[in-house]
């Protein structure tokens, strides 16, 4: 039985004019569609008195309502109406792309994050001594003068890797500032490498115990002289502390003593770290230290002293 087509002119509201599901192509005359196609297709044209799937609204005497025919199975000759149907479907296409894009972009960023976090790690590293002797000069004469050519150094000391070369490197990254707490100092290529880095302009901060500092050998003299402030205790115990500081970040800490004698011959470690929670206590200590021993505290005289 045909649907009546009453209130579905051809006024330009279908998508497709002339190509109204409902509609014969010659003169106009009413056919009927079958309802599972018109449901399938999504309704372009909508008779008056139907529902909003296209087919008659339910009630007695009105047709029942069936199941969709899947898509697959629609004729060619139907492919151009259902823009509305074909509009959302390209829709849901946009979504898709847009989705896996977004994904895909989650994934690079999630990759970089792990390589960057990979790289950081690269920095925590253990040193163990003694350290045989190697030639230092030309890492030193290097950062005196980037960019320059190298020089050839005539000492007969073997060049390569060392763990004093690897901890004269971590301290040579300081940009900013480096923080020292050390019992004992006269090591000369450690104690090269922290003038080089005042007159580079990074902040440079010593403590240092009181009677060690007046030893034979130690570079705090030289230290004082080039400008860098050295602050001292006046207590009875030692200042033992073995740690620096490079720009609030890495962590430099073990046994070793800053000495010539503990570099070369005796058992020791250093462990680099830039874990904050280790970085943030070692650098409350050294603020903590440095205000106690400030020069304006220190008592010359003994109490009652006329």
């Amino acid at each position: 039985m045909a649907l009546p087509l009453t209130g579905c002119p051809r006024d330009g509201n279908c998508p497709r004019d002339g190509n109204c599901p409902r509609e014969s192509q010659q003169g106009g005359a009413a056919e009927a569609a079958p309802p599972g196609l018109l449901r399938g297709l999504r309704p372009v044209c909508r008779p008056s008195g139907q529902g909003a799937r296209g087919l008659p609204e339910g009630g007695p005497g009105q047709a029942p309502q069936l199941a969709p025919m899947p898509r697959a199975l629609l004729p060619p000759s139907t492919a151009g109406m259902c823009a509305p149907a074909c509009g959302r479907r390209a829709g849901g296409r946009r979504w898709r792309w847009a989705w896996r894009w977004r994904r895909g972009a989650a994934a690079l960023a999630l990759g970089l994050g792990r390589a960057l976090a990979a790289r950081r790690r690269a920095r925590r590293e253990v040193l163990f001594f003694p350290s045989p002797p190697r030639c230092t000069e030309a890492l030193l004469a290097q950062a005196e003068a980037p960019g320059a050519a190298p020089r050839p150094c005539p000492c007969p000391l073997p060049h390569g890797e060392s763990s004093l070369g690897r901890l004269l490197r971590h301290l040579l990254s300081a940009r900013r500032s480096l923080d020292l707490c050390l019992f004992a100092f006269s090591s000369p290529q450690l104690g090269r490498a922290v003038r080089l880095l005042h007159r580079r302009g990074v902040r440079v901060r010593v403590l240092t115990d009181a009677q060690y500092m007046a030893l034979r050998g130690s570079q705090i003299g030289p230290l004082r002289l080039a400008g860098i402030p050295v602050r001292h205790d006046q207590e009875s115990g030692y200042m033992h502390h073995k740690f620096a500081v490079v720009d609030g970040r890495l962590l430099i800490t073990g046994s070793l003593n800053w000495t010539t004698q503990a570099i070369q011959n005796n058992r020791e470690n250093v462990l680099v770290t830039d874990d904050a929670e280790y970085v943030t206590a070692f650098l409350d200590e050294f603020e903590r230290i440095w205000e106690e021993y400030n020069p304006a505290n220190y008592a010359f005289f003994p109490q009652g002293h006329k």
